[in-house]
């Protein structure tokens, strides 16, 4: 675990990051050179925001404005990141060695290495054949498993979740604890989820379930939720709730025990972790995954822009640093309402 940095700091930090990156673009004389290079210098975190902003962009040559920083500087500011989560499995670390600088590769690169675990952070995304296999937390682990379909499980804290997948329906057990269940379009193959006696069918959402002494509850962040009890097909199945986003239900003895209309998403996922990790997203999924946190609606109204795919990480708690990403991206407007903030192209 590392300490928290206070999210005001992470706020500048990104906006300054945004900043430089796009003074860059225009190009910067001698003496706006050296203030950027001083302001690399203050904080090992300036330069993972600098470096994440180039790499936002898909454009990786902007860090070889960096140059003036020789590459164990570099490593030594990202050693003392604190913002950094390790990646697991954790790498053997030579005692005292000095980055070694390879012939022909961009020193730049190399940076991007030295700093990776603060772009992508600790996230355990397992490429693995999505049938079957259990997944399972400790009492202090929150885990990722991206599966071949597009569907991304969040397993909570001491969690445990088997997956079952065939050629007519994907089929998660949780069999202790709860999950986070972003769930990959396939209408041939509906995804069911069981929570002890109730099931969970779902069809392309964002949703929240945890198994509890006697039942299940259920908060739906995007998307639609049916629980039955039992199975859907079955003769005796019955349909409890049929949840839509913002809502929330508990089911206990087989029945409806608390129905949430309006529900405090923000509350119901307290436990997932502090960071947004995400590879090759659009910013349309990125926006939903902070929509899991509560805070200021988002909407992104432009489908060009809403389809783009961006890689890196974001804190989020705080979705600012995220909105001043997409205000730096060529021909974006952000407009800020009294109650959400709207993503729109300059007219």
């Amino acid at each position: 675990m590392t300490d928290a940095i206070d999210p005001r700091l992470l706020r500048r930090a990104a906006e300054q990051a945004a900043e430089w990156y796009l003074d860059q673009r225009e190009g910067l004389d001698a003496a706006q050179r050296a203030r950027f290079l001083a302001w690399l210098r203050q904080s090992p975190l300036h330069v993972s925001e600098y470096i994440g902003m180039a790499r936002l962009h898909g454009d990786l040559g902007a860090a070889a404005a960096l140059d003036a920083l020789d590459t164990a500087e570099l490593a030594d500011l990202a050693a003392t990141e604190r913002a950094v989560v390790q990646l697991r499995p954790l790498l053997p670390r030579a005692p005292s060695a000095a980055p070694v600088r390879r012939a022909g590769t961009p020193w730049w690169q190399q940076a991007i290495a030295a700093v990776a675990v603060a772009l992508i952070g600790g996230a355990a995304f397992l490429h693995e054949a999505p049938a079957p296999m259990d997944v399972y937390t400790s009492a202090g682990e929150v885990r990722d498993v991206a599966l071949d379909d597009g569907t991304l499980l969040q397993l909570d804290r001491a969690s445990a979740v088997a997956v079952r997948y065939d050629q007519a329906q994907r089929r998660f057990e949780l069999l202790r604890g709860g999950a986070l269940f972003d769930v990959g379009r396939d209408p041939a193959r509906p995804l069911r989820v069981g929570v002890g006696e109730q099931v969970l069918e779902d069809v392309g959402t964002v949703f929240d379930a945890h198994r509890r002494a006697d039942g299940a509850s259920v908060a739906v962040v995007s998307g639609e939720v049916r629980i039955w009890t039992g199975e859907p097909a079955a003769t005796q199945a019955e349909a409890l709730a049929d949840l839509r986003a913002g809502q929330y239900a508990e089911v206990a003895g087989g029945r409806l025990a608390a129905l949430e209309r309006r529900a405090d998403l923000a509350q119901h996922t307290a436990w997932l972790p502090a960071d947004i990790h995400f590879e090759h997203s659009t910013v349309a999924e990125v926006a939903r995954r902070f929509a899991i946190y509560g805070g200021t609606p988002l909407h992104i109204d432009d489908a060009a822009l809403a389809a783009t795919r961006i890689s890196g990480r974001f804190h989020a708690r705080d979705p600012e640093a995220f909105v001043a990403y997409l205000g730096t991206l060529p021909g974006v407007r952000v407009q800020r309402g009294a109650d959400d903030i709207r993503i729109t192209r300059k007219l």
